[in-house]
């Protein structure tokens, strides 16, 4: 744990909360003056939360991720060999065979169930940690992504109280 007695002697430049409040709230303002980068736990944990949301959406349908893309994938990777085909066989008249790596047609039967969940999390935490630097920078707070992490959360469920029609004017 991270306290306001030991803050001071920290020299990463950059912290990562890989448990749920490691750094008091002295301690924080302290690493914050010191422009100390602290990943907040609120995003560093939040990998687990997502895969089990989509883990809940998967058993909510019954329906395994693959299914639902198996057979889009698998035709639009043979239309993607047969165009790159008939791109070379045009420009270098006569037939050209194109053949796809081992690797190629592995993937094209479809990414896994892992695959897929991998992706999602990927997209997901990629989108949330440059929206909470959008929101540091949008507010002025530096390296207080913390602040960031907490504003943003605080606005998307204001904006989603307001869209419900929840408010009063």
């Amino acid at each position: 744990v991270i306290t306001v007695d030991n803050a001071h002697k920290i020299k990463a430049k950059v912290i990562a909360e890989g448990a749920n409040g490691p750094i008091t709230p002295a301690a924080d303002e302290i690493l914050i003056a010191n422009k100390q980068l602290v990943i907040p736990d609120i995003y560093c944990n939040s990998g687990g939360v997502t895969v089990s949301y989509f883990e809940w959406l998967k058993n909510l349908n019954h329906v395994s991720y693959g299914r639902l893309t198996f057979k889009y994938e698998f035709d639009s990777n043979k239309h993607l060999l047969q165009s790159v085909q008939s791109s070379l066989e045009s420009r270098f008249s006569g037939k050209i065979p194109v053949t796809p790596t081992p690797e190629f047609e592995s993937a094209m039967g479809g990414a896994s169930e892992k695959d897929i969940v991998h992706s999602g999390l990927s997209y997901t935490m990629e989108r949330s940690g440059k929206k909470i630097k959008e929101t540091a920078l949008q507010h002025g707070l530096g390296v207080d992504l913390r602040t960031a992490a907490f504003v943003l959360a605080l606005t998307k469920i204001s904006n989603n109280i307001i869209m419900a029609g929840f408010t009063f004017t």
